[in-house]
Formats: C-alpha cells, sequence, structure tokens
C-alpha cells in the first residue's frame, strides 16, 4: 500500500510539471542589462541584480557611470534599507514598508495582459511571451514575460505588483524625461547566501529624515 502511494505520489508530480505548473521563485538571481536614456538622448548602460531568498530581495543596480543603488526588502519582517554612500560614508537608511514601497505600487495593481502572445525565441533561457499591459488608469506598456514562475513576494517588481509572472523585459519612462529599459540576460533557481540581505559591516543606520537633512 505504502509503495502504491509512492508510485502514485510520483506520477502526480510528474503530471504537474509536464502540465506546465507554474512555481513561485522562491530563492535564485535575476540579472537585468538596463539601458538608461536621458531627457537629452545620452544613455548610460548597467546591470540590476535581484537576490531572492525566504521572502528577501536585495535590488542592485550598478550602471556604468559609477551610480550604485542597493535595495534590502524582509517581506517576513516588513523592513526595508536603502544603502546608499555620501562624501565618503556608508550609511542604511531605514525605510517605511507601507508608504515607501507598498503605497507607491497602489497605482499600478489590478493590471490586466492582453494581446497575448508566444515569443519567436527564448529569452534569458526562458519560454517567453509578449503583450500589453493595461493599468486602471488605461495606461500601457509593452512587456515581454515567462509564466513558468511567479513572484514569492508580490511587491517585488514595482509596476507589476501582483503579477503572476516574472517580467523578461519591460521599460518605463519618468515625468523628468529619462527612460529606462530592463532585458533579463538569465534565471537561476541556485541557493543565495544569506549574508546579502544584511546590512553590511561598516553602514550606519539612519531614519530617512536624517538622511535628507544630510543632503541639504
Amino acid at each position: 500500500m505504502k509503495r502504491l502511494s509512492n508510485i502514485l505520489f510520483c506520477l502526480a508530480l510528474i503530471l504537474s510539471v509536464s502540465a506546465g505548473a507554474q512555481v513561485s521563485f522562491e530563492e535564485g538571481e535575476i540579472v537585468y542589462h538596463v539601458a538608461l536614456t536621458t531627457a537629452d538622448n545620452y544613455t548610460i548602460k548597467g546591470i540590476y541584480v535581484f537576490s531572492i531568498k525566504n521572502r528577501q530581495i536585495r535590488k542592485e543596480l550598478t550602471m556604468d557611470n559609477g551610480y550604485k543603488d542597493i535595495t534590502l526588502i524582509n517581506a517576513a519582517r516588513g523592513t526595508l534599507y536603502s544603502l546608499q554612500e555620501r562624501d565618503g560614508h556608508k550609511y542604511a537608511i531605514q525605510l517605511d514598508m507601507e508608504n515607501d514601497l507598498l503605497k507607491k505600487q497602489t497605482r499600478f495593481k489590478g493590471l490586466i495582459v492582453t494581446k497575448e502572445e508566444p515569443c519567436a525565441h527564448p529569452l534569458a533561457g526562458q519560454k517567453c511571451y509578449k503583450g500589453t499591459v493595461m493599468y486602471k488608469d488605461s495606461t500601457t506598456t509593452e512587456i515581454i514575460y515567462s509564466k513558468a514562475w511567479k513572484p514569492d513576494v508580490p511587491s517585488t517588481w514595482n509596476r507589476f505588483p501582483d503579477a503572476p509572472f516574472i517580467p523578461l523585459m519591460f521599460s518605463y519612462k519618468e515625468e523628468n524625461g529619462v527612460s529606462m529599459v530592463f532585458t533579463a540576460e538569465r534565471i537561476e533557481a541556485v541557493p543565495v547566501h544569506t549574508s546579502l540581505f544584511s546590512i553590511p559591516q561598516g553602514y550606519k543606520m539612519i531614519s530617512n529624515t536624517e538622511y535628507l537633512q544630510l543632503k541639504r
């Protein structure tokens, strides 16, 4: 009887995989190439790395001009930090998860994807689809995405909260005329070291209010 149960379990697992069952991306790394274009058509390139583990997210943006931005999100604990360097000093700025992240994503919630069709070729080693994302205010953006995975934390991508996919290629334009294009290079479900999600030594923890005062 036990042997039969094991066989049935294995059969169910095989069938779920063969059916293309979607799974949460719980641990691994996603790397994007970034192209930032200013309002006067000057382009800067860079790399954007998402490291994910146990509902923790590290986003590290490194641009060719030396700009660097690191965000540490712990969805389980509800904490949010921005790692910044200023005048030779290193700061871990404690932000408010609700006001500085979740509320800013509100206008992007409730998105729907229209005009979906399969891509002719894989992207970042993934079978992909292209479509048009429409938001509640009727604004739209083009996107290429993978349906094999979905975010373990719904707020992982600022412009795609609660999305049942992993964005592979997308872009957006700010009000100041700056546009950014993100293209996935690779997605790997691999072990990620826990230390990546800790505040490194040498960083002083301060509030966002204190940091804004330093910038004056």
